[in-house]
């Protein structure tokens, strides 16, 4: 059996970007996707990974949202100290213009994370904007989808992190039945 090499991709971007259709999207490509994970938590799951050496935990990426912030320095800090663990981690951040993120909430009649009675879907995504631009920063790739299809965001994914293959490209399945009469 090959070397165990741990491979930690950590997700994020703005809400409304398309971090879940990302995660998705690297499920196929034999990622283990863990959403919504606190950055204090990044660091003992990376452990425990580790630990398992060859074991389908290989592969991990995990999805970092602003909702699980507690403060502005607390990814850094665990970024750092994942970068200096043995295997690979790097950090994909997903974009979008605000016209398209607004457009996309309104679509799915979802709220906005930072929304509120008091604050509109305008003010949340300029605010989560300001608040993500440090992570952005830290990022080894950026995305913007405001002009990606679905089927873009995968193939821009697959470019990016497929390495066993599956950039093969098309299965086609083909079933046949017919009724006497």
């Amino acid at each position: 059996m090959g070397e165990f090499t741990l491979e930690i991709l950590i997700i994020s971007g703005l809400s409304g970007a398309g971090k879940s259709k990302a995660a998705s999207f690297l499920e196929d490509m034999g990622f283990y996707i863990v959403d919504n994970m606190p950055a204090v938590m990044m660091l003992k799951f990376a452990e425990f990974c580790a630990a398992g050496v060859g074991s389908r935990y290989d592969r991990v990426a995990l999805v970092y949202d602003v909702r699980t912030a507690s403060s502005s320095t607390e990814l850094y800090d665990v970024l750092e100290k994942l970068r200096r663990m043995d295997g690979s981690c790097r950090m994909l951040f997903l974009t979008a213009d605000q016209e398209t993120i607004i457009k996309r909430y309104k679509e799915t009649r979802r709220r906005h994370p930072l929304c509120s009675d008091s604050v509109s879907l305008e003010a949340a995504v300029r605010r989560e904007r300001e608040v993500m631009a440090p992570v952005r920063a830290q990022a080894d790739f950026v995305i913007d989808t405001s002009r990606l299809s679905t089927a873009q965001l995968r193939g821009e994914l697959l470019r990016l992190f497929d390495t066993q293959g599956e950039r093969g490209g098309m299965t086609v399945s083909v079933t046949s039945f017919g009724f006497k009469y």
